[in-house]
């Protein structure tokens, strides 16, 4: 995604002064003469004091650009949808940046960065950053992974990133999400379960990272190639509220490796609060961890429940408050391809649940495609550089992809620029490099100078891969969407 500078829309800055209040109607004091007429000041003085006002804040509004604080308008979609760049809709968000963090201190991981196209450095893009200098970056089965463990996202990230399967507004219609087994009595976005001990609700197909996923359809985004991959991180949240014999709630997480349950019991029932975990593999023993705490729901009132399995870690919120943090730090990456991910529910002894949600993390991709080499997903970081991702990505942009083009001219001069024709996602984007117009090839190299030749001119040609930020290129960490507030609203803090 390319950002570009916008106008922050602010209004100088113009320092002036409080005139003195006259009270109309007031007696004059005894024996006062008529007050003397004001001296006008001279107009020259006049036009100095309002040139050196402009002046000041024309030099403050500098300043606040090029070291504290800048507007940028994003153009593209790399980093959707957290921030918004559709050319087919014109929908563009503008954001502030903050400029001055960059000289305080280093970017952190999951941080979106502005920072100048290391290939081009005209150019201005936005990312996420992800590995850092030193560091040896992965993706494994949909996650990242740094030297050799699991990266994972704050609370704060995960609650920007994650993607709602169905629509953004209102609870699931249960009935068409979801697959009722026994006598579950379902009516639009309430489900009510019996008595019994076995039924369960469990999602009618499998999560897959579908390009829509998380964009309000009134947007009018336009789906995009991909969507095969089976999301194994998930996320769900509901309102339950236990019957006066249900024995507990289980949430259902289930996927090509194992089936991960999160028991909750109902109090007095005797039950402990536990996570089960059912592994495939023949001879993959199951394994049962038990919480501590008294952990139970109470029968017949209605509680909040949000339980989300990402990035390896078991999180679980009851009416807002963090009851159970569990990470699983001994299981290894999952599958290159995913095929089973579902997430489902169950209440044994009865009681109902409504307004339920279904939410999906990124499902990363390697980007080996049009690559040099096979890149496999491995980059090894030096140790002045960083690595940057978009959100969107199975169509951005990003380190995964860069890579550069030199050509060599039969005249002896060699241009090294980026090139943009071949990141294996589809057809050339408009602005590509080189561009052909006219049998001349138009050829911009990094520092932004176009130069123009044809195709017979060029001896040789060869191609790097060139995936990494050098610190000197940061300008700014991304702060918040200003721009637009209305046909959609998008006002809102980047994390």
């Amino acid at each position: 995604m390319h950002a570009k500078p916008g106008e922050t829309g602010r209004d100088p800055l113009v320092p002036g002064s409080t005139p003195a209040a006259s009270v109309a109607g007031a007696p004059a004091p005894p024996g006062a003469g008529a007050a003397p007429p004001a001296e006008a000041r001279p107009l020259d003085l006049r036009i100095t004091e309002n040139i050196e006002a402009i002046a000041i804040s024309i030099a403050m509004a500098l300043v606040l650009k090029f070291f504290v604080i800048e507007a940028y308008q994003i153009p593209t979609g790399s980093m959707q949808p957290e921030i918004l760049g559709d050319r087919a809709t014109g929908i563009k968000d503008r954001m502030l940046a903050d400029k001055l963090i960059t000289m305080l201190r280093p970017p952190e991981r999951w941080e979106v960065m502005i920072f100048r196209f290391p290939l081009d450095e005209r150019r201005l893009y936005v990312k996420r950053i992800v590995g850092l200098p030193g560091e040896t970056l992965e993706v494994k089965g949909g996650d990242l992974w740094i030297d050799g463990r699991i990266a994972r996202k704050p609370d704060e990230v995960n609650e920007a990133v994650l993607k709602h399967v169905a629509d953004r507004d209102g609870p699931m219609d249960i009935g068409r999400w979801f697959s009722a087994e026994g006598s579950i009595e379902v009516q639009g976005a309430r489900a009510t379960f019996p008595g019994e001990l076995e039924p369960r609700l469990l999602l009618r197909r499998d999560v897959l990272d579908d390009y829509l996923h998380g964009y309000d359809p009134d947007w009018g985004i336009a789906p995009q190639p991909g969507g095969d991959n089976a999301v194994c991180d998930l996320e769900i949240s509901f309102v339950a509220r236990l019957g006066s014999q249900a024995r507990s709630v289980e949430i259902l997480f289930e996927s090509d490796e194992a089936d991960t349950h999160l028991v909750l019991p109902r109090e007095g029932s005797g039950e402990t609060a536990r996570v089960e975990i059912l592994r495939t593999a023949a001879d993959a023993p199951p394994q049962a961890v038990a919480i501590e705490g008294e952990l139970a729901l109470p029968a017949g009132e209605d509680v909040e429940v949000l339980a989300r399995y990402v990035d390896r870690e078991l999180l679980l919120l009851v009416d807002g408050e963090p009851w159970l943090r569990y990470r699983d730090d001994v299981s290894g990456p999952r599958t290159d391809r995913p095929r089973r991910a579902l997430v489902g529910l169950s209440m044994p002894g009865g009681g109902e649940v409504s307004d339920v949600q279904v939410r999906r993390d990124i499902f990363y991709l390697p980007a080996t495609r049009g690559l040099l080499g096979g890149r496999t997903g491995r980059w090894e970081i030096p140790s002045d550089c960083y690595f940057g991702m978009g959100d969107n990505t199975q169509h951005s942009h990003d380190s995964r992809t860069w890579q550069t083009v030199t050509y060599v001219l039969k005249d002896g001069r060699e241009i090294t620029g980026f090139d943009f024709a071949h990141n294996g996602y589809g057809p050339p984007p408009p602005d590509a490099n080189p561009q052909e117009v006219g049998g001349e090839l138009f050829f911009a190299d990094v520092h932004g100078d176009t130069s123009r030749f044809r195709p017979s001119d060029v001896a040789s040609m060869r191609r790097e891969y060139a995936p990494f930020i050098h610190q000197r290129f940061l300008l700014g960490k991304a702060g918040v969407v200003f721009w637009p507030i209305v046909n959609p609203f998008r006002w809102k803090l980047i994390r």
